[in-house]
């Protein structure tokens, strides 16, 4: 089988409608509109691999015109089983400008693609080609408590989640007054009770004393995680603080490289480790970070787009759940639908999933 084209398309997916929710959730607050880059490569074989990827904010154009102009030339003729020769070849190409940022990102709709070709091959849905560990996996929402949302409209939205299942919610911190982040987070934390989760992501925003100072607090109410307080890099503060903090600490949403959680897993700073499949060029490189991560005894909780978090939660021992945003559910046919409290994955072979056409058409940006 080998890749005869490789074709790219431009929607800017508004989020926070009514009706746009899946998974049992509430309308979340959020980001306007999400520009969404899907990608179908077409192969002699007939199989066509569905991949995308996302930007929140600027970048979507470059991205596009890398899919468009520079990424075909490595995949077209190539056979989709070649996943890590590939990605790298892709490192190789981009040395001279830099593989991490937006050519990663671009890249990552390719190998996501290449991986729904694998499945598609084996006659595998994608979970089951990792390793199928279980048919289901927990998972907590994180489009529910962005910056700046009050605690009891993230209480609203949230109760009947955990009632029915579902682990919780990651509460966004880091963008105003840090007493105030305290308070909300604690209001959330008391209003779920003990049977919520709570995860916070501060998005590497908090100096050490900072940081410190919030994961006591964090410790004393119960909160499940600290994410990213500090800078990424910042691999001397990170082991301070995990000498001195109580609540666990989750690191890598920011990492846009695999060496960065090698560093941290090495140094035994975090417990959880937050790779994002875009960020970093795709589900090759995750693969990579979550057989380190496992080796070291750490946990892997890769970053929203549910579409592939179920299938690594649901193959990988090491991937206990699923970071679940509602964003692009209309985008797809079928795609993780919740049971149980649980993400269940699609059971077609690959991904298992196919583009609404009609959606497709109305968010299809100009």
């Amino acid at each position: 089988m080998r890749i005869t084209s490789l074709a790219a398309d431009h929607l800017r997916v508004p989020l926070g409608k009514p009706g746009r929710v899946p998974l049992g959730g509430p309308k979340p607050a959020g980001p306007d509109a999400a520009d969404l880059l899907l990608v179908h490569a077409e192969t002699d074989a007939g199989a066509v691999g569905l991949g995308f990827t996302y930007c929140l904010g600027p970048g979507a154009g470059a991205v596009r015109d890398l899919l468009v102009h520079d990424l075909p030339a490595l995949v077209v003729g190539e056979d989709p089983h070649d996943t890590d020769r590939l990605y790298a070849r892709a490192g190789r190409r981009f040395a001279g400008v830099g593989f991490a940022g937006l050519a990663a990102r671009a890249y990552a709709a390719v190998d996501i693609a290449l991986w729904d070709l694998k499945g598609q091959a084996a006659g595998l849905s994608l979970h089951r080609l990792l390793g199928g560990v279980r048919p289901a996996a927990p998972f907590f929402r994180s489009d529910l408590a962005p910056h700046g949302r009050p605690a009891e409209d993230v209480l609203e939205d949230a109760r009947p989640l955990v009632r029915d299942g579902v682990m919780g919610v990651r509460v966004e911190v880091g963008r105003g007054d840090v007493q105030e982040d305290a308070d909300r987070v604690r209001d959330v934390s008391d209003g779920l009770g003990d049977g919520g989760w709570v995860g916070v992501a501060a998005g590497g925003r908090f100096d050490l004393n900072t940081a410190v100072a919030l994961a006591h607090f964090f410790g004393d109410i119960g909160v499940d995680w600290f994410e990213d307080p500090l800078p990424a890099g910042d691999d001397a503060g990170y082991r301070r603080l995990a000498d001195l903090a109580e609540v666990p600490l989750a690191v890598g949403s920011l990492f846009e490289t695999p060496d960065q959680f090698f560093r941290v897993l090495r140094d035994g700073a975090v417990r959880t480790v937050r790779p994002d499949v875009c960020r970093l060029g795709g589900i090759t490189p995750v693969l990579k970070v979550a057989a380190v991560a496992e080796a070291f005894g750490a946990a892997v909780s890769p970053v929203r787009l549910p579409e592939v978090g179920v299938h690594l939660a649901c193959g990988l021992a090491a991937v206990p759940h699923v970071d679940s945003v509602g964003w692009f559910a209309d985008v797809f046919h079928v795609g993780p639908h919740a049971g149980g409290g649980k993400l269940v994955p699609p059971d077609g072979p690959g991904l298992g999933l196919h583009v609404n056409g009609e959606a497709a058409e109305r968010y299809r940006a100009g």
